[in-house]
């Protein structure tokens, strides 16, 4: 199951996550309408008319949304974010999931000033050289890479090149890595069912003490706490992405938790 700190919600507080997302809905959740790009992406419209690009609702890492990208007859077919504004000489973290059989993909993001591309093409980490390897299931990648003198902006996009099948890409994150360091979850057996949920949600794990919980929207509003040893009661949320935030016998982890 996919750690917490995939879910891009940019604007909830630091206190709250292990590292604070620069990049908006990378758990690609906020997808209302199939036909246009996802908050926080960009990807034309033309790419949904087309068939190039889709929304999919079965299969994904965590959650129900993830976007596929087609093999194009030649060059490559792509999907990007939302450009994220960094800083020169400050260490940026892209950590992504990714599937696909007979796959040529890379990620390939540019560091950038409002006038255009800035580095090289292909001579850092965030410009792999190699395709990466294709994979049945999904698997995380991450990379690290420090934006260059004068670079005001960071443009994450996913490469499928001609000659393969589709590519499937969910739970992006980028971050600033100076910061902020990804912590894994700390609470042994930590599992949060079922998700999506509407009513009753169970919140199991090895331990025997009470659980602290937190649930916040992806305003970085609290709408619940409360301290459980199994079970909380969501009914009376709205239907939407929330964060939950636990606690146990001095531990923590958090997860995102989906309510329809």
């Amino acid at each position: 199951m996919k750690k917490l700190y995939t879910f891009a919600v940019a604007l909830l507080s630091a206190a709250t996550f292990a590292q604070t997302p620069l990049n908006t809905n990378g758990s690609l959740e906020d997808w209302p309408d199939a036909t246009t790009a996802p908050t926080g992406w960009f990807i034309p419209n033309a790419s949904f008319t087309n068939g190039i690009v889709s929304k999919k609702t079965t299969g994904a890492q965590d959650g129900t949304n993830y976007v596929e990208v087609i093999t194009p007859a030649s060059g490559n077919n792509s999907v990007a974010l939302s450009d994220i504004t960094v800083t020169p000489g400050t260490s940026y973290t892209i950590k992504y999931w990714y599937k696909g059989t007979n796959i040529n993909f890379k990620h390939w993001a540019q560091w950038r000033t409002a006038s255009g591309n800035i580095a090289p093409e292909g001579t850092e980490p965030f410009q792999p050289a190699d395709n990466l390897p294709a994979v049945a299931e999904w698997t995380e990648h991450t990379v690290t890479s420090t934006a260059p003198a004068n670079a005001t902006i960071l443009r994450v996009a996913f490469r499928n090149y001609s000659g393969g099948a589709a590519l499937s890409i969910d739970n992006v994150l980028v971050y600033d890595t100076s910061t902020a360091s990804v912590k894994e979850d700390n609470i042994d057996g930590l599992n949060v069912y079922p998700n999506p949920a509407n009513d009753i949600v169970t919140i199991a794990s090895n331990g025997f003490g009470a659980k602290q919980v937190m649930l916040f929207d992806m305003l970085g509003k609290k709408v619940l706490e409360t301290s459980t040893n199994e079970t909380i009661n969501v009914s009376g949320l709205k239907a939407g992405i929330y964060v939950m935030k636990i606690t146990q016998d001095g531990k923590a982890a958090t997860r995102k938790l989906v309510i329809k």
